[in-house]
């Protein structure tokens, strides 16, 4: 999320709905970090930022399959994306 994109106000309402438990915020753990790195040494022929990488490692850890993105990175890991054109 960034603010640029969904503008400053949404942005805070975004960030109070974590803040009251609206939201699931689910935090990366030192097994995903280890994870993470590992992704990013077996997929050298892709960009995956850490941030990515972090994010595909919890999605394994939680067993979930798809993710609202508009980041290709996630259909080029083997992830259905909701928020992309097919």
């Amino acid at each position: 999320m960034t603010v640029r994109r969904i503008g400053r106000d949404r942005g805070v309402d975004v960030l109070d709905r974590f803040r009251r438990g609206a939201v699931r915020l689910e935090r990366v753990s030192e097994t995903d970090e280890t994870r993470a790195v590992a992704i990013i040494e077996q997929y050298r022929d892709k960009a995956f930022s850490y941030t990515d990488a972090t994010s595909f490692a919890i999605m394994e850890r939680l067993r979930i399959e798809a993710a609202f993105s508009f980041d290709r990175h996630f259909q080029q890991f083997g992830r259905t994306t909701l928020g992309l054109d097919g």
